[in-house]
């Protein structure tokens, strides 16, 4: 089992979601949409299933908007993705991070957040957890600090490979700078 969290679910689903800023260029990860779908289609080979964190679900539909319910039944269809909620069993393992976390290192676990997102993202984790999920597939600094902590594999879109290209000659073109002119400026008036 693994684990999504809102910037994959939104990268696989929703043809406006951005991508997340490479790490090291700063820029827009290139191929994030076609990484994440290469990721489904391993995981999926593998016989992986792929929980998706009610907490996740609620922010993804909040990006969906008024196609909501449209995403809400394709997630429901697909064989691969499990919706998962924050239950009595994640509430136990929150409380027991957080009170963990209170004692050692602070109720906000060293975050700059404001603490309701940090109690948000540990939600996401402690799902995670209580569902066997092996790794987590995130974006968000907070979730992946703690998903770290508490024994899950991270992986970010930037991680993850990119996959084989199916029109190699023209992926020159994705390399080209785009134009500063307008398509009708430069053509000659008559």
């Amino acid at each position: 089992m693994v684990a999504i969290d809102n910037t994959t679910l939104a990268l696989l689903l929703h043809p406006k979601a951005k991508p997340p800023n490479d790490p090291v260029t700063k820029l827009p990860l290139k191929k994030a949409k076609e990484r994440i779908e290469q990721l489904i289609t391993d995981l999926d080979e593998d016989g992986e299933r792929v929980i998706i964190p009610t907490p996740v679900l609620s922010e993804f539909l909040i990006l969906a908007g008024k196609e909501g319910q449209l995403y809400l039944e394709k997630i429901l269809a697909a064989r691969t993705l499990l919706l998962k909620p924050f239950d009595e069993r994640a509430a136990v393992e929150l409380a027991a991070i957080e009170l963990s976390d209170r004692s050692k290192i602070g109720k906000k676990a060293g975050s700059d957040a404001p603490y309701q997102k940090v109690k948000f993202d540990r939600q996401i984790v402690a799902v995670a957890k209580v569902n066997g999920a092996h790794t987590i597939y995130s974006d968000d600094e907070d979730v992946r600090k703690f998903a770290i902590k508490d024994g899950l594999k991270v992986v970010s879109t930037w991680e993850l490979a990119i996959p084989p290209s199916k029109t190699p000659l023209l992926d020159i073109l994705d390399d080209l700078p785009e134009s500063t002119v307008p398509p009708d400026e430069g053509k000659k008036k008559s």
